[in-house]
């Protein structure tokens, strides 16, 4: 469920090509590399805001968006498949750093369970990041996960952050209670994704009270 959302490249963390493409570790040519990565996974989130949920983009296509050559994007993957997943997972890192941001300008258990459950319903505001994330989940569910070498982390850090919230509120079991919280929420926001219905205020509070009595009493 990527948030497609551009932010400070400090921010968070740049998905790589995976771990069989080496690539220098020198300070200059790194950030060239990193650019490069990031302009290929908007390029890639243009064609498949394009295509939809009706084609997966070619390489071709996401190389010329990016305005690159075919050798750039080969530098940095190994084919189409690798920067869906890349573009997928950049995505999830991008909410976790939005959810981090939002979480701890909170104290306390409600306010911040509430932050993060509202994070997770923000890429369903926006029609056109809606469409986007739509497309990208689209194209993520027509490929093997297990045959690419991007490393599946994003879902792993947003789910370490709730545990914290929960940890931090002395919630029994936090890891396990959070991967339920989070199960349910992302399928939610995934079933309104997919139908294309926006959830109401009331919808929100009843979610965000269903979570809170199973966090507070299990």
């Amino acid at each position: 469920m990527p948030l497609p959302i551009e932010r400070p490249a400090h921010e968070s963390p740049v998905i790589s090509g995976g771990s069989q493409l080496r690539r220098t570790a020198k300070p200059g040519r790194q950030a060239s590399y990193d650019d490069e990565v990031k302009q290929l996974i908007r390029a890639a989130q243009t064609v498949m805001l394009r295509t939809g949920r009706t084609e997966q983009p070619k390489v071709a296509d996401i190389v010329r968006e990016a305005g690159m050559s075919n050798q750039a994007f080969y530098r940095h993957f190994r084919s189409r498949d690798d920067v869906i997943v890349a573009t997928y997972e950049q995505g999830l890192l991008t909410i976790h750093t939005y959810l981090e941001r939002q979480v701890f300008k909170h104290t306390g258990l409600e306010p911040r369970l509430r932050a993060w459950i509202d994070g997770i319903l923000a890429q369903i505001e926006d029609p056109t990041l809606s469409e986007l994330s739509s497309s990208i989940i689209w194209n993520i569910g027509q490929i093997a996960r297990n045959k690419s070498d991007i490393q599946p982390v994003g879902h792993a850090r947003i789910l370490g952050l709730l545990t914290r919230v929960l940890a931090e509120d002395q919630v029994p079991e936090p890891g396990r209670t959070a991967r339920f919280v989070q199960t349910l929420v992302m399928g939610m926001t995934t079933a309104y994704l997919e139908s294309g219905e926006r959830p109401t205020t009331e919808d929100r509070e009843h979610l965000l009270r269903f979570c809170l009595g199973g966090v507070t009493h299990p």
